[in-house]
């Protein structure tokens, strides 16, 4: 985990604007290979190991966001798009990446080099060597999104993600940043419109909408 990634991560338990506390106990540059995140107000602990931050509150019994039934197999070119709708080439923040499509976040970060990669749930491939730009994060089940509103500059989700879900991915961004939704549903570009997000384009392949100003 990228240690700044705490100035953007809210406590599962309290939500935000709770933010966590990282404490490190092992890290390569300023990458937290082993450690902890903490709570000041509840005092809750959630665990970072092997680079992997575990947001399920210890002895809960929680199991980590289950990914949606319209898993999407990205191929490269698809990661591609991606990047290109959400504009990657330009700028540099935070790319926040929905469970679905967490399988293929390293493929996102390889085409996203100057941004950070915040991936919700599982793992990467085993053939694939891990990116030097890619937190992952296992949520809680249910609940919130555990971030800050307003830090990030891209969000991904696939499928058709509820009004809700879209909701809080929408109040993650930034003033002007996108979010793209990948093999849209029926219900997406909806879904989009009433979270205060402009459409800029949608087609079969990927609705891509803004936050405004």
């Amino acid at each position: 985990m990228l240690l700044e990634l705490s100035e953007v991560l809210a406590c599962p338990r309290c939500g935000p604007p709770q933010v966590m506390v990282a404490v490190v106990h092992e890290s390569v540059g300023h990458r937290v290979t082993r450690g902890f995140l903490g709570c000041p107000t509840c005092d809750s602990r959630f665990p970072i190991e092997e680079r992997v931050v575990h947001l399920q509150p210890q002895g809960s019994g929680e199991q980590p966001e289950a990914s949606s039934p319209s898993r999407v197999s990205l191929a490269a070119e698809s990661a591609m798009l991606i990047g290109a709708v959400l504009d990657l080439a330009q700028g540099s923040g935070y790319v926040l990446v929905g469970p679905e499509l967490s399988e293929m976040a390293d493929a996102v970060a390889s085409v996203a080099e100057r941004w950070e990669v915040v991936s919700l749930g599982g793992g990467r491939p085993a053939h694939m060597a891990p990116s030097a730009n890619i937190s992952r994060i296992i949520p809680p089940a249910g609940g919130s999104l555990p971030v800050l509103p307003g830090r990030f500059g891209s969000a991904a989700l696939a499928g058709d993600p509820t009004p809700d879900r879209v909701r809080q991915y929408a109040a993650a961004l930034r003033p002007l940043g996108r979010l793209a939704i990948v093999a849209p549903g029926p219900g997406s570009v909806g879904a989009m419109r009433e979270a205060g997000l402009d459409l800029v384009a949608g087609d079969e392949r990927v609705a891509v909408a803004s936050r405004r100003a």
